[in-house]
Order: C-alpha cells, then structure tokens, then sequence
C-alpha cells in the first residue's frame, strides 16, 4: 500500500502576494496620492486643502512612493518568481491602507456651505467630522512614516547576500 501525498501546489500564497504587491506597486504609487489630494471631491467637498495639498503633500508622496515602486518592480523582476519579498509587501500593503484611511479622515475646509467635512463626515453625518478631525492627523504621520520606511527599505542592494 502506498501512500503518496496530494502534488503540491505551483504557486505559494507568498508568491503569489508578492508578485501582487510588486505589480501594484506603480499604479498605486500614482493611485494614493491622487485619493489623498482630491478624493474628497468625489463626495462633493472641494475645500482649500485640495489645492494645498496639490501643491504640497501630493507631489511628495508621489515621488518617494513612485521611487520606492520602480525600486521594488526592479528588484521584484530579478527574483524567481517575480514578487517582492514578503516584508516588502506586507509594508506596501500597510502604507496603502494608512494612505487610504488618511484620503478618508483628512477634513477640508473653505469649500462654502455643505462643502466642508470629510469623506467619513460625508458617509457617517457631520457628528463624525470631530472623529475624522482627531484621526486624520495620527493616521497621516503614519502613513508618512511608512512611505519613508518603504523607501529606506526599496533601496538598492548591493551585495547579494543582503537579498
């Protein structure tokens, strides 16, 4: 009687979450920003912080999380399989949702009447614009924290043994 175990799988969840996270990396670098500088206008807040964080947060972000994305997708594409490591991606994956939460808290004001509040303030009523208030500013310095480790982290290697 033999006893022989099932074939195992080809592609592990690691990799397969790696390779994922290396993908969306680009696009997402593009993507966060954008919600956090003007996602709130698609629920119909259009404040002043739209146009400063235009000017501001929104060209920082897209620069240290774009040149963290190209230095992972570049790093992803010499492993096999594609991916980026599982650190990294679980590190890209919590920088997307701080980024995400912060597009959903983050206030704006200056917009004229009914104009004003957050995404949150919108979806929960305005009795939530002091949650979203009090939240916004924590969740955002994280996510900026994480943006700077995920580039600290995507830097290039230069001696193999550090992969």
């Amino acid at each position: 009687m033999s006893t022989t175990s099932p074939p195992q799988s080809a592609v592990r969840p690691a990799a397969l979450f790696g390779a994922a996270a290396a993908a969306l990396s680009i696009p997402m670098a593009l993507l966060v920003p954008l919600w956090i500088t003007a996602g709130r206008v698609l629920f119909g807040i259009n404040g002043n912080l739209v146009a400063i964080f235009a000017a501001t947060l929104g060209p920082l972000l897209v620069g240290l999380m774009l040149l963290a994305a190209v230095r992972i997708t570049v790093a992803a594409r010499r492993r096999t399989p594609f991916g980026a490591p599982t650190g990294t991606s679980f590190l890209l994956l919590a920088t997307w949702v701080a980024g995400a939460a912060f597009g959903f808290l983050v206030p704006d004001v200056g917009g004229g009447h009914g104009k004003d509040g957050s995404v949150m303030s919108v979806l929960l009523g305005t009795g939530a614009g002091g949650f979203s208030a009090a939240l916004a500013n924590p969740v955002g310095m994280i996510m900026l924290g994480l943006t700077v480790s995920l580039v600290v982290v995507s830097r290039p290697r230069t001696n193999p043994a550090e992969v």
